[in-house]
């Protein structure tokens, strides 16, 4: 018995299964607008992302839109059959598309996604090139959560879907409201395909021509596939003329052979053991598709793989891949990092490693999947075939790479260079990535046998692998020709041109006096890193890279150089020459590398910088970390408006703002200062007010959690342990150098400074408990003796070096979130004025000045060759945060104004 309209879908349900509940269209609000204070939560693509200019420039759309309707909760009956428990539950939910904003180029196929019931997750990246390039229309809607997410859930932290909307924004979802009890999900889905399927008046497809509507879904979703196939509901969901409403699925990474992989129709419902039950068999194809971490479990028998399309059943199993691997780097997940920029504690970031993530192709063979489905649909041909993956014992059977034998053969396992597997903890930070695989290294001498005719032979045999694969439609042709170009990225990794007998290690005397030292490993790769490190008051030797990175980047075929400037201290008017002549002694020993990356922390990241933004680089990128990129007179001028408030409002002790005969003397003034200002509700107010116009971010110590954004007190704290730091040193230097005061505070208000900052409730949460009144020091701080610049030593500084935020080759910035010594501001007012294609920033979610893991290192690293080899940024690297920081109240840049 079918339905005859799919809104009819409850009453159907009623007739069978119990009393007739009235069937209910569903209502479509307008699509809801995004602001700067009410964001879509959730979404499929975040602003400012490498997806967002993906939709752009393919003339798409993203949209909310807010659905009402009426359904049935089900439950299931000891033999298997349904119940209708209850009838006509109202319910109100999202649904967000991705759609041509031009409805000429919709092709008719409709992509029907659900979100994850846990933290909201989505899975626009399992087949969004598929969409974008075709001019398809993709839907995700909410359709409830689970059992053990709201068990888990909390006011204070949600973890069901169902629950987080509210909880981010009260206003904007003030409507939405789904059942708890999961027996209503069925005809939300039923009910969102159906007018998706034939859009009525209202509808934001009415009037598009939509032919076909395909379900796809991942994990979770994906078993949530399988049971709604299993207990009937593709059957029962019929537009007018008998046809599904849905007309093809496929079923990602979901073993039908664990409970996993069945959803439940009512988690209140006895459980059941369903391991045995094969997929039912439906008049629409269904693809599975698979990991290695699922394909192990299919133990049991499935369902036989049939050819005609009513009825059409394939398992694919891909090795290379796990439970969380797309085969794509860089996707961002969208809740996760909207989650964590609002504190979540449901959510933390995953481990950075040295070693990539796996490029197996999971996306690439799903955007094919669901082609062949299109195929199979419109014109009856079959989608092809491909072995189970071979298991021995309790593991697959490998080849010598280490890699599966068996399953859908692509050319990263038939062609391989690498090993794909989970790696040590050694190689991310001492954390294990949860269900990833990465790209982990063998044996040079394992590829040098397997291709004796190196990097040609290797480029030769995973091309035709690739054609091949296009051929029998396992593979799309842009996404075989991304995966080409990828490959000489890591051609390139693997088949360097080597030392040869050159010498492993190389020193001499620069032109300018400066001492320089290199090493090259016999396996270099071409690259050569030009470290340049950061302020100290001594001359040393010149330093290769940080200790903790210095053996990886050797073994993975990088060639180390470094000056030592040839002076200690603010030594930027002789860093940036001193580097530049060391290339080129590199060069005279060992030929001109095929790539020169500059790359430095702290004020070697200044260094750096310079470097890049030369008219003549002699560099082709630069990476600047944990850097003092806002340049000597901005930063210092912020430096001098934090000294500035805390020496009128709080310390009378002699400390010194300019003009310093001993930095050391006034840093342990202003040490013993900022110790006695903590140590009274007033010093303490008074000295966050300092600090956040000095740019002190309230979370600094590494070996410290991040303090709640209400937790003022812990906050303090923070900036008290970066303050003298941060704020006073090494000025004495600097002025030395500069032959006179080159920071000023004239002319600067210090209430509109306050405001600017958007941290003013902050310091009036601290005032008001220590009973101070915060527009009276404002005053005193506006009536007190301020700081001019001699402009000579102004000129000296922006020379040495104030930046002009215009790289002349790509440069990418990292930074930790809580930088209390250079302000995480610097980064901001760096990206606010350069140009975004060839700037780039990623942060880190922790704190401390420097200090980061040779993980971080090798992984900025990566970004930048990325970078270099595409043209185009990718979004920051597996284990990096969104992070918007404080502005930098006193930006500097050379040739524009200085505020």
């Amino acid at each position: 018995m079918h339905l005859r309209h799919a809104l009819l879908a409850t009453t159907l349900a009623a007739a069978l299964i119990g009393p007739q509940a009235a069937a209910q269209p569903l209502r479509w609000s307008a699509p809801v607008p995004q602001t700067a204070t009410s964001r879509i939560f959730a979404p499929l693509v975040l602003n400012g992302t490498k997806e967002a200019e993906a939709l752009a420039r393919a003339g798409y759309v993203q949209e909310e839109y807010f659905i009402n309707g009426k359904g049935a909760i089900y439950s299931e009956k000891e033999d298997g059959s349904l119940a209708l428990r209850q009838g006509d539950v109202p319910y109100a939910t999202r649904v967000i598309l991705i759609r041509p904003r031009d409805p000429k180029r919709f092709n008719g196929i409709v992509h029907l996604a659900l979100s994850h019931p846990n933290l909201a997750g989505t899975q626009w990246g399992r087949i969004d090139s598929l969409v974008l390039r075709s001019g398809a229309v993709y839907a995700l809607a909410i359709n409830g959560s689970d059992a053990p997410s709201r068990k888990a859930s909390t006011p204070a932290t949600p973890i069901a879907t169902t629950d987080l909307p509210q909880w981010f924004d009260a206003r904007r979802y003030a409507g939405f409201n789904i059942p708890k009890d999961d027996g209503i999900r069925w005809d939300i889905i039923g009910q969102v395909a159906s007018a998706l399927r034939d859009p009525a008046k209202g509808s934001p497809l009415a009037g598009w021509k939509v032919r076909r509507v395909y379900g796809s879904g991942w994990s979770f979703l994906g078993s949530q596939w399988r049971s709604w196939i299993n207990f009937g509901f593709h059957d029962r969901y019929r537009r007018a003329d008998g046809s599904p409403v849905i007309d093809g699925y496929l079923i990602g990474i979901s073993a039908g052979a664990v409970d996993a992989g069945h959803v439940p129709l009512n988690s209140t419902d006895p459980v059941k053991d369903r391991h045995q039950q094969k997929l039912k068999m439906i008049d629409a194809p269904v693809i599975e598709l698979t990991s290695e971490m699922e394909a192990i479990t299919n133990i049991y028998p499935l369902r036989e793989q049939t050819d005609a399309a009513k009825g059409g059943y394939r398992i694919y199993e891909l090795g290379g891949v796990s439970h969380g691997d797309s085969g794509v780097t860089g996707q961002v997940r969208p809740s996760t990092w909207q989650l964590l920029e609002r504190r979540h504690g449901g959510v933390e970031p995953v481990p950075v490693c040295s070693v990539e993530d796996s490029d197996s192709p999971m996306r690439d063979v799903a955007q094919a999947a669901l082609v062949n489905i299109d195929r199979w649909v419109s014109t009856g041909v079959p989608a092809p075939r491909a072995e189970r993956m071979q298991v021995t014992g309790k593991d697959y059977a490998r080849d010598a790479f280490g890699n599966p034998i068996g399953g859908v053969r692509v050319a990263q396992l038939d062609v391989p260079l690498v090993r794909y597997a989970e790696p040590p903890a050694s190689m991310c930070g001492g954390k294990i990535p949860r269900r990833n695989l990465k790209r982990l290294p063998v044996d040079p001498a394992l590829i040098a046998r397997t291709y004796p005719g190196g990097r040609a032979e290797y480029l030769a045999k995973f091309d035709a692998r690739v054609d091949a694969l296009v051929a029998g439609h396992w593979l799309l042709a842009p996404d075989a020709a991304a995966q080409k170009r990828e490959a000489r990225r890591f051609a390139d990794q693997a088949f360097g041109p080597g030392r040869g007998t050159k010498p492993e290690t190389a020193e001499g005397t620069l032109p300018s006096g400066a001492k320089w030292a290199a090493q090259v490993p016999a396996n270099w790769n071409g690259t050569l890193l030009v470290w340049g490190r950061g302020y100290s008051a001594k001359l040393g030797a010149p330093e290769l890279a940080p200790a903790n990175a210095k053996a990886l980047l050797l073994e993975k075929g990088y060639a180390l150089l470094a000056s030592d400037y040839g002076a200690a201290g603010w030594s930027l008017a002789e860093a940036a020459p001193a580097q530049a002549q060391a290339i080129a002694a590199f060069a005279q020993t060992y030929g001109k590398p095929k790539r020169t990356i500059a790359w430095g922390n702290s004020m070697g990241g200044l260094v750096t910088t310079a470097l890049a933004e030369a008219g003549k680089p002699a560099v082709d990128g630069a990476i600047a970390f944990c850097p003092s990129i806002g340049g000597a007179v901005g930063m210092m001028n912020m430096a001098l408006d934090g000294a500035y408030a805390f020496r009128t409002l709080t310390a009378d002790n002699g400390l010194q703002l300019t003009g310093i005969a001993d930095d050391m003397a006034n840093g342990q003034k202003a040490q013993a200062a900022v110790q006695a200002a903590l140590t009274t509700p007033q010093g303490r107010a008074r000295l966050a007010l300092a600090g956040v116009l000095g740019g002190i971010p309230g979370w600094t110590r590494r070996d410290h959690s991040r303090p709640a954004d209400g937790d003022v007190e812990a906050q303090v704290d923070e900036i008290g342990a970066a303050f003298t730091m941060g704020i006073f040193l090494p000025r004495a230097d600097q002025e030395k150098r500069a032959d006179g005061v080159f920071s000023w505070n004239t002319g600067v208000d210090y209430t509109a400074q306050l405001a600017q900052s958007g941290r003013r409730g902050f310091v009036e949460a601290l005032y008001a408990k220590a009973g101070l009144d915060l527009k009276a020091d404002l005053a005193r701080l506006a009536a007190g003796a301020r700081v001019s610049a001699k402009p000579a030593a102004v000129q000296y500084m922006m020379a040495h070096y104030t930046p002009t935020a215009k790289p002349s080759v790509p440069l990418l910035s990292v930074q930790a979130m809580g930088d209390g010594a250079t302000s995480p501001s610097l980064q901001r007012a760096y990206g606010e004025a350069a140009n975004p294609g060839m700037f780039s920033a990623m942060w880190l979610a922790q704190a401390g000045h420097c200090g980061f893991s040779g993980e971080v290192l090798v992984a900025s690293l990566r970004q930048m060759e990325k970078r270099l080899d595409s043209g185009v940024w990718d979004n920051p690297a597996t284990g990096f945060v969104a992070h918007t920081p404080a502005p930098m109240l006193r930006p500097c840049i050379r040739g524009r104004n200085c505020r």
